[in-house]
């Protein structure tokens, strides 16, 4: 494996260390609406996690008790499943609980769901560096099932940016995620929360097909785009989602109320 495979990593920290920068530069809002994503993206992943421990037994118990062309969609939704009730629920509670968030504006929303991805973005990247840097330049500190998986993808310069582009389309598709449901808490009006669940749902559901039915390391150059592309979708609908609701967006005064608030 060439060092030159270090850039995925380093590309996809920059996705979520320029999109927090330009953001703040841009809309000058306050870092702790950044924070508040970054934590709230913690406590659901945390919790996603631990929901998560029996996914092997579950996916066991559905093949050995279905046909296969039942086992396998309930499987993919089941993935995604987790991904909306987590990811969604714990920002729906932190517009609830955290009054900064529950009253704030287009672009301070904005912000909180920039702050929500970035830190996923950097975080991924950071440990795709990491691996490569040890599949690289010290493989015997990795074990063998590790190295291996490092090592097994297409060994092709033209799979680096791939994931550089899936953390751009991710970034946009939480900004707007979260957007929603701060929009759904302000106006009372559900119907963009439960957009905002099927948004999320849909597209982990579609990362769980390629995952237990191909595996990402068994993927081709080719089908690596194919998966990016097929992902792309749902960044463009973030993209123009965010400035869709920059004129959309009203706070009324009983919002900004927020009696519910402890922060």
């Amino acid at each position: 494996m060439s060092p030159i495979f270090l850039v995925s990593g380093i590309g996809m920290m920059l996705v979520g260390i320029l999109a927090v920068v330009y953001w703040k530069i841009k809309s000058k809002i306050r870092w702790a609406l950044f924070f508040w994503g970054v934590l709230a993206w913690i406590i659901a992943v945390v919790l996603k996690s631990i929901a998560a421990l029996p996914t092997k037994t579950i996916i066991s118990y559905l093949r050995d008790t279905l046909p296969k062309y039942l086992s396998e969609p309930i499987i993919w939704i089941y993935s995604g499943l987790l991904t909306g009730i987590f990811e969604c629920g714990v920002t729906l509670a932190f517009v609830y609980l955290i009054r900064r968030v529950k009253e704030s504006n287009w672009k301070e929303s904005v912000g909180f769901g920039l702050g929500f991805g970035s830190i996923e973005a950097f975080l991924v990247g950071a440990g795709s560096f990491v691996l490569t840097y040890l599949a690289i330049f010290m493989p015997s500190l990795l074990p063998p099932e590790i190295l291996k998986q490092a090592t097994s993808g297409p060994n092709s310069p033209l799979i680096i940016p791939a994931p550089v582009v899936e953390r751009i389309t991710v970034i946009f598709l939480h900004a707007l995620s979260c957007l929603l449901i701060i929009f759904a808490v302000q106006t009372k009006n559900w119907r963009w929360f439960w957009i905002s669940f099927v948004y999320k749902t849909a597209i982990d559901t579609i990362a769980g097909y390629i995952l237990f039915t191909y595996r990402s390391e068994n993927l081709t150059v080719a089908g690596t785009w194919i998966v990016e592309l097929a992902l792309l979708p749902f960044g463009i609908i973030g993209a123009w989602g965010l400035w869709y609701f920059k004129d959309k967006w009203k706070i009324s005064d009983d919002c900004q109320k927020n009696s519910g608030s402890i922060i």
